[in-house]
């Protein structure tokens, strides 16, 4: 059993082990999530520093007479606005275009040179305020597209930066996208940019912090266009302005939260407004944190402390405690900024409780059907089935109740039994209780001994019986009827044939465990088995095969066959009246 233990503790510890490498991480995300959702909701941190968006929307793109990609002379124009208005950061999540389009012609303004226009507006806006450039992942070539190069030399390098995201496997984005997520593995992130533009500085690695601040509204492009300049500098001085996309369609990213005040249970938000948590992130309270790899193992590895103790009902409390205590703990470490992924430590505890709960419910078992197997030959069913179930123990102190006893003996068995080898005695006996005691657990009797050729049993105890004295009765008829079948089987055999008395009497008598706390039983003791064992030696005298007491006949209301045969002394006991019954004859037997 130890060895098979040991096995399964070690099941529990790889459990462990496995469980802090990740196999519990989409329950992580889960739980991270509605911790996420639910601070956010009840109790957001306040963006110190905080984000403008302004938005290019759907109606703005019905506004112009260009496609979106050849807008330069309305995103110069914006430019020149917002940077006049004295805006700290602006930073475009826009890709820039690769070709010049100077000679593209427009209706609406046929003067406007495309390129030149937006070269213009980023040389002037660059004069008032940092710019910051999103730069997109070329797949086919396998390197970031580049803006056309008196555009790139206008920028600058540190102005343009990654704005890929890192997603996980649900494909929502969670962890920052730091230098493991970048194809060229650089640090130098688009949220990471705008954060250096305002001198804020640092090795940004870690979770978005979505706790901070409410749900993101945006000031539409054309609405900015139209703004006088007091309005202008009331809301852009000093501030971090983000400029991209909040089409329905275009750019869409999966986070925990919803971003988009526009959008309130939408969790598919614009990029724009992802790479907006960002920064606030990085200019606020800065990333979450994530525990060190040891700690991540530490955690669960106390889970499968839970699988030492076997008691569940104790364990259970403790267990209901730690989780909660755990989840209310990682709930508060969130908002002060560190994720402790609870979800191993969690699973591992269950697993370890629940598992050696049903370890232990398991060697029960076996140990209650080895136990049925070694002793179901030693004592009744009724009392092996009390004995499992705990109902009855060696301290049980004895218990008076009333009982039917019925004692059975083979007539003239010691002298059949001195012409025949021993090991057919034993053999016939065997038989011959074999039948017997089967007869008498099909009516609910306890069998308490075997006496030589005799049998002592009684009815009511263990398991209660309506009518004890009638079972026993009824057990009786039914002996001399499987006797009978026994002897034409054993004179078809050629062996001599047996024949049996019985006697019943009713009354009180003493049940429990006789004998001492090496070697005990389970019997019945009392006046009332004296005189079944007396009612029994009558039988040979009185030439009937079942005596019974005028308080078992009583009881029975005196079934055909049953004859009152009168007072009758017994050994050590007052005359009591008796009653006879033999069972009718068969027909073959005439």
């Amino acid at each position: 059993m130890r060895a098979n233990s040991g096995t399964v503790a070690a099941l529990v510890l790889l459990l462990a082990v496995a469980a802090a490498c990740g196999l519990s991480s989409p329950l992580d995300a889960r739980l991270l999530d509605a911790q996420f959702a639910v601070n956010r909701q009840w109790s957001p941190l306040a963006a110190g520093t905080d984000v403008l968006v302004i938005g290019i929307d759907d109606a703005f793109v019905d506004s112009i007479e260009e496609p979106l990609t050849l807008s330069h002379h309305y995103l110069a124009a914006l430019l020149r606005k917002v940077s006049a208005a004295g805006a700290t950061v602006i930073a475009l999540d826009i890709v820039l275009p690769d070709k010049r389009f100077d000679q593209l012609y427009s209706t609406s303004h046929p003067h406007t040179d495309y390129h030149r226009s937006l070269l213009a507006g980023l040389i002037e806006a660059q004069q008032r305020s940092k710019l910051v450039v999103a730069k997109a992942w070329d797949h086919e070539r396998h390197r970031y597209a580049a803006p056309q190069l008196d555009v790139a030399a206008v920028l600058g390098e540190p102005s343009m930066a990654s704005a890929l995201v890192c997603a996980d496997s649900d494909l929502r984005v969670r962890r920052y996208p730091d230098a493991r997520c970048q194809p060229d593995g650089t640090p130098h992130t688009f949220a990471a940019a705008i954060a250096a533009a305002t001198r804020r500085q640092g090795n940004w690695t870690g979770l978005i912090n979505y706790q901070i601040g409410a749900a993101f509204d945006y000031l539409p492009v054309q609405q900015v266009l139209a703004m006088e300049e007091a309005t202008l500098r009331r809301l852009f001085a000093g501030r971090v302005v983000l400029v991209g996309s909040v089409q329905s369609d275009v750019d869409l990213i999966n986070v925990p939260v919803p971003l988009a005040h526009w959008l309130p249970q939408e969790r598919h938000v614009p990029g724009v407004l992802a790479h907006a948590q960002m920064v606030r992130s990085l200019l606020n309270q800065g990333l979450v944190a994530t525990l060190p790899a040891w700690l991540a193992l530490a955690l669960p590895l106390f889970g499968g402390l839970f699988w030492l103790r076997p008691a569940i009902g104790a364990k259970l409390m403790v267990l209901l405690a730690t989780s909660a205590l755990l989840l209310a703990a990682s709930a508060v470490l969130l908002r002060q900024g560190l994720w402790i992924a609870p979800a191993a430590a969690l699973l591992t505890s269950w697993t370890a409780a629940l598992g050696r709960s049903a370890w232990q419910g398991y060697l029960h078992f076996r140990d209650k059907q080895r136990l049925s197997r070694t002793f179901s030959g030693y004592v009744s069913p009724a009392v092996l089935r009390q004995i499992l179930s705990g109902a009855i123990t060696a301290n049980d102190r004895g218990s008076t109740l009333p009982v039917c006893v019925m004692f059975s003996d083979i007539r003239g068995f010691t002298k059949l039994s001195e012409s025949l080898p021993a090991e057919q005695v034993v053999a016939l006996l065997n038989r011959y209780f074999a039948r017997m005691t089967a007869v008498v657990h099909r009516h609910g009797g306890t069998v308490d001994k075997f006496i030589g050729d005799g049998m002592m049993a009684f009815f009511g105890a263990p398991n209660q019986l309506a009518k004890p004295e009638q079972a026993a009765f009824d057990a009786a008829r039914d002996m001399l009827a499987e006797l009978d079948v026994l002897n034409r089987s054993l004179a078809q055999e050629g062996q001599a044939t047996l024949r049996i008395g019985v006697g019943i009497h009713s009354g009180v008598a003493v049940i429990g465990h006789i004998g001492s706390a090496e070697r005990h039983a389970y019997t019945a003791i009392g006046d009332t088995v004296n005189i079944a064992a007396r009612l029994e030696g009558l039988c040979a005298k009185l030439d009937f095969p079942l005596i019974c007491s005028d308080v078992v006949a009583a009881s029975l209301g005196s079934p055909s066959g049953l004859q009152a045969l009168g007072e009758h002394a017994l050994k050590g006991h007052s005359d009591v009246p008796v009653h006879g019954w033999c069972p009718p004859l068969r027909s073959d037997a005439v």
